[in-house]
């Protein structure tokens, strides 16, 4: 009686451990389970978009990478692990060339938490310098344009414009004032 007693007291003890990492079903790379109770609590699907990453879409790409944002602390590692692990899968330009286009702040972020992850991740060839398994992402992480030549376009339609996404096309056009309006002036305060 008092094994099974210490055997249930051990396997409650254990049990939040032993679900923390798991694996995606159909490729192997880490998941946190305190990261995908955070992104249920966001509204974030976070397997359904993982697996559009992969797949190479570049929606997906910015979103998951954005959702970088949402974790902080211990989650922010575990998905930092996670996106490391998805580079390989989903090809270093592609994700270079969506890094490149986020904002300067969360690059920054993006950089020091990837090279944390990297002591985390569980993958040797990941543990090397990323300037050598992953240059293009670090270039971008370090504010380098980097483009995606082998891009779908239609696998998201984002621009290469850093720090904001637009579909192409959608660009504004800004027409200058008629010169002599005297517009110019009066918002200067000058006449």
């Amino acid at each position: 009686m008092r094994s099974i007693l210490l055997v249930a007291i051990l396997a409650s003890l254990f049990s939040p451990t032993l679900l923390e990492a798991q694996k995606s079903p159909n490729h192997d790379v880490e998941i946190s389970g305190s990261v995908l109770k955070t992104a249920e609590w966001a509204g974030f699907k976070y397997k359904e978009t993982l697996e559009k990453v992969i797949a190479g879409d570049q929606k997906a790409t910015k979103d998951f990478l954005e959702f970088s944002g949402t974790v902080d602390g211990t989650e922010a590692l575990q998905h930092a692990v996670t996106c490391i692990e998805l580079i390989p899968l989903a090809g270093d330009e592609k994700i270079g060339s969506i890094i490149y286009i986020l904002k300067p702040k969360l690059k920054t972020v993006l950089l020091s938490r990837f090279q944390l992850a990297q002591g985390r991740t569980k993958k040797t060839e990941l543990l090397k310098p990323m300037q050598e398994w992953a240059p293009l992402t670090w270039k971008a992480l370090n504010g380098e344009r980097v483009e995606c030549s082998t891009c779908n376009p239609e696998s998201g339609g984002l621009s290469g414009k850093p720090g904001g996404m637009q579909k192409p096309g959608a660009e504004k056009t800004v027409t200058p004032p008629a010169q002599g309006s005297g517009s110019d002036r009066e918002l200067n305060g000058k006449q």
